[in-house]
């Protein structure tokens, strides 16, 4: 495809990603977040939880990591 660009990820680099802490990274986007316990809720989707480098969307039985959440929520793709 002309114009395209693709990047391409180590492995080390994807096992890095994916260790990222979920609730800084929704900080430093200012992101609302609210605690619960000991993980939060993310105030734009209330049956989504985050905890250290994981979430789970308890409405729709769905969880993941770091790469996962931006994929999901961001609109992101990894190819």
């Amino acid at each position: 495809m002309k114009g395209v660009s693709f990047l391409y990820y180590t492995q080390e680099q994807i096992d890095r990603a994916n260790q990222a802490d979920l609730v800084l990274f929704l900080q430093s986007q200012g992101e609302p977040l609210e605690r619960a316990g000991q993980e939060y809720r993310w105030k734009r989707h209330d049956s989504l939880t985050v905890r250290g480098n994981k979430w789970y969307r308890h409405s729709q039985s769905k969880g993941g990591g770091p790469i996962d959440f931006v994929m999901e929520f961001f609109g992101k793709s990894f190819t």
